[in-house]
């Protein structure tokens, strides 16, 4: 979801003397998330928390068993694969990308510079975040119909606006190039390849590619609580490795108890977590996120998941959570490795009388060319801005609602005669009064 208008910003309180359990179930009690799945491994031990609901509808309980599609987590799993391979001697990270490739598909350079396979793997190739050429038929499942033809003609037509390696840019298109590249070295699909390298290794039986396999126990997803499709992949999908997993808080834990210690896979594993060029206030691995030198971690986002992977080996604990809705918990896995680290303020709507939430509905003009139309439906409000997506407010009074995806509020006004005829848009500090117009 893109909102021009309102720009993201949390708000960090002060840890309190909440129990884990606590802090973790309040996700859902606050309406963060239909349900949410916690592991964490500390000192040789496991445990799991489970709260709320894999569907809103049908009401089925989370457990440490349901499949939630885990994104961007799954660029560590790409550069587990080329990490493996390397030490197979088959790729090597070093060299240029294009040694790789087919003959057809011929990368860019700048200034006699070629993008290699480890500026692939840290975010640095000088490729942009998405091809420009990436149109999905359907958007609400955008990566299944991205072809190799289109990736081909994309690649072989783009100009580096830099030099590969200069500067750090998030590319789901240049982790899914690596994963693609995974796929010709090793001379299988992206879902064999995991399961062979990986998935098979580790005895993670419950993890795979979204649209390879059918599972009842996979969670639906939700976006400001609204169901939204799942994203799922196929063999001719080119970007898999960008974030086409999907997978369960056991399978995860496994991955990231052999991320800290002694398995058949460490020598590869440890390839991925050294740092080798900063990544903004960070260092970055081979897809791996380095924070304050000792937490490493990476989290992902779907159309109605996020997720959040990381693990300090000095402390030998490492940490899970998957959820089924867009709001996001990296502000709860960093406080779970570290205390230190502040949890985002969370704020539980109120119940707010229909014949109020009526008397609401209406468009608001900010300004000439902006205004705020705001919907009753389903037995709440939602707004929408001038050439914005529809999202939902929430009540933190009789007049006065927030936001979950940003740090914003709405309050409704009345005039002397009692009759709604204004909101104020609160936001970054700025109070931003709308007149009443229909």
């Amino acid at each position: 979801m893109r909102i021009v208008f309102l720009i993201l910003l949390f708000i960090t309180i002060e840890s309190t003397a909440q129990s884990i359990d606590e802090k973790i179930k309040q996700r859902v009690e606050y309406g963060e998330t239909p349900g949410i799945v916690v592991g964490i491994y500390e000192n040789g031990k496991t445990q799991y928390y489970a709260y709320g609901v894999a569907n809103v509808n049908t009401k089925e309980p989370v457990t440490s068993k349901t499949l939630f599609e885990i994104g961007s987590i799954t660029k560590t799993f790409t550069t587990s694969m080329a990490a493996i391979l390397s030490l197979e001697q088959k790729l090597n990270f070093a060299d240029p990308a294009q040694k790789y490739l087919p003959a057809k598909m011929v990368l860019p350079e700048r200034n006699g510079k070629a993008i290699t396979l480890e500026h692939l793997a840290t975010a640095h190739s000088g490729l942009p975040r998405m091809p420009l050429n990436f149109q999905p038929k359907d958007p609400s499942n955008p990566y299944i119909d991205y072809s190799e033809e289109e990736l081909t003609y994309f690649i072989s037509n783009y100009e580096l606006t830099r030099d590969p390696g200069s500067e750090y840019e998030y590319s789901n298109l240049g982790m899914g190039l690596l994963g693609y590249i995974v796929t010709r070295v090793n001379e299988k699909t992206y879902s064999n390849s995991l399961e062979q390298l990986i998935t098979k290794p580790l005895k993670m039986n419950q993890t795979y590619i979204n649209g390879q396999r059918t599972e009842k126990s996979i969670a639906s997803g939700y976006a400001d609580n609204l169901p939204m499709k799942a994203w799922t992949w196929d063999d001719q999908s080119v970007i898999t490795g960008a974030g086409g997993i999907v997978s369960n808080a056991e399978d995860m834990m496994k991955y990231m108890i052999a991320q800290i210690n002694s398995n058949p896979l460490s020598k590869p594993f440890a390839l991925t977590h050294q740092p080798r060029a900063d990544a903004g206030k960070m260092k970055i691995g081979y897809g791996w996120h380095i924070r304050d030198e000792n937490i490493v971690w990476h989290n992902g986002g779907t159309g109605g998941f996020r997720s959040f992977a990381g693990f300090d080996k000095t402390k030998n604990k490492a940490i899970v959570i998957l959820t089924n809705s867009t709001t996001g918990a990296d502000d709860l896995g960093f406080h779970l490795l570290n205390d230190q680290y502040a949890l985002k303020e969370l704020k539980k709507p109120v119940k707010v009388d229909e014949t109020l939430l009526k008397e609401y509905a209406g468009v608001y003009e900010i300004a000439p060319t902006f205004s705020i139309t705001v919907t009753y439906e389903n037995e709440g409000l939602s707004i929408q801005a001038t050439g914005q997506p529809k999202i939902n407010i929430y009540a933190e009074s009789e007049t006065k609602f927030y936001l979950k995806v940003v740090d914003a509020q709405i309050e409704f006004k009345r005039n002397d005669s009692l009759i709604v005829d204004q909101l104020i848009l609160y936001q970054n500090g700025a109070a931003m009064p709308g007149k009443k117009v229909k």
